[in-house]
């Protein structure tokens, strides 16, 4: 029986909390979310009162006119630095709604379709016939999924909340559970049992691309018997009906962006530089007591920085015995965890080559989205956005004007 594994979780201060920024705004004013809970329970979150700000005067004299321009003048280097960096960020799909790094989601949403994935970026929250505000995603059977997720998770592993103080001692975190998962395989002492790690963290610019991916990987189990490494993906059912074809191919490619991302993370070929730069961290900035202690608590002397983190994760990861030579997906039934659907499959490196040639002029901003073919329509039916996509109404067209040309 394998030794449950510790896994870590950053708690930022509220300042520094990406999901501050999950909020409906209309006209600038906050308003009320509607929420369902991983338990079914639907709540209301009200906005926060809004601070009531001093007055100001209107009109202000022509030595305080001057002193506000000095002050200009007087920004600190490193504050000023940042704000050219911010304005130096190309004004495309990317950094606009990515911040120039991209979930492995992102791309099976585009492989599903492009142009509901570009109105999920505008339009993120829809009115429910209720008439409350919701989030596009939150459906029953993605909060279920990811309930089921987690309890997988727990089966292997302890979470460990670890109090932050910085982003980059965020980061020092999520490095720590890839430095603890694969330094577990490393150390491995059983060589008749397979050794598993779930739920982790991945990145890096596949092929050397444009686009740079960050991701979870549900499973990385190794056989010492065979020497294989596998990476497995869980995804949730509501039925027993096996999924269709369109929903298979982006769950392998899903799979198959990982299998390259760990590949090239055992090979050396992680970009430390630009791992700094997309995800905008100062590579040489303390890390907190916190996290300092955390690493040295297993094992890990004088890490001190993040770098210091990062080329500990290399040097680790290119002991690894072997690269990926399995991937999988495992089906679980909603209603019923133990029933479960397991499918195996290769990986085509010509085929996800030419999926992110597609798919990269997209993010870039050098073409529009595109909805899906005719044959896909049924996809339709269950988007959010179908009465105000122009895909739609644009293949409606044309399929009326080719009708009219055949009568």
């Amino acid at each position: 029986m394998q030794e449950r594994q510790l896994i870590f979780e950053s708690v930022l201060p509220s300042e520094l909390d990406p999901a501050r920024f999950s909020k409906p705004v209309i006209d600038g004013i906050e308003q009320a979310l509607t929420v369902t809970c991983a338990n079914g329970e639907v709540v209301t979150r009200n906005p926060a009162e809004p601070k009531i700000a001093p007055s100001i005067k209107d009109d202000f004299d022509d030595d305080e006119l001057v002193a506000f321009a000095e002050n200009l003048e007087n920004i600190p280097p490193d504050l000023a630095e940042k704000r050219e960096k911010k304005k130096d960020r190309p004004n495309n799909p990317l950094f606009k709604y990515r911040r120039g790094v991209l979930s492995v989601s992102d791309l099976s949403a585009q492989i599903w379709c492009e142009q509901q994935l570009n109105y999920k970026f505008l339009y993120p929250y829809v009115l429910n016939d209720d008439g409350e505000i919701k989030r596009v995603d939150d459906k029953p059977h993605m909060l279920c999924g990811t309930a089921l997720h987690l309890e997988r998770e727990l089966e292997i592993q302890t979470k460990i909340t670890i109090e932050c103080k910085t982003r980059e001692d965020s980061y020092g975190v999520r490095l720590l559970n890839m430095i603890q998962g694969i330094n577990g395989l490393l150390t491995w002492n059983k060589p008749n049992e397979r050794y598993i790690t779930r739920e982790m963290p991945i990145f890096g610019n596949m092929y050397g691309g444009k686009l740079y991916f960050r991701g979870i990987i549900d499973e990385i189990n190794y056989d010492p018997r065979t020497n294989q490494l596998e990476v497995v993906e869980f995804k949730t059912r509501a039925s027993k009906t096996p999924p269709k074809p369109q929903q298979t191919y982006t769950h392998e490619v899903q799979v198959n962006i990982y299998r390259t991302l760990l590949d090239e993370l055992i090979q050396g070929q992680a970009d430390k530089t630009l791992y700094f730069e997309r995800y905008n961290l100062e590579s040489s900035i303390a890390l907190c007591d916190s996290v300092r202690n955390e690493y040295k608590e297993r094992g890990f002397a004088d890490i001190n920085t993040l770098e210091n983190a990062f080329d500990l994760l290399m040097k680790l990861a290119f002991q690894m015995p072997t690269i990926t030579t399995n991937g999988s997906i495992e089906y679980i039934l909603q209603s019923d965890a133990s029933w479960k659907h397991r499918k195996e499959f290769g990986r085509n490196e010509k085929q996800l080559q030419e999926l992110l040639e597609k798919s990269e002029p997209f993010w870039l901003g050098t073409r529009e989205p595109e909805g899906v073919d005719i044959e896909d329509a049924y996809k339709c039916q269950w988007c959010d956005y179908k009465e105000i996509c122009t895909w739609r109404e644009e293949k409606a067209n044309e399929f009326s004007r080719k009708k009219r040309r055949l009568n």
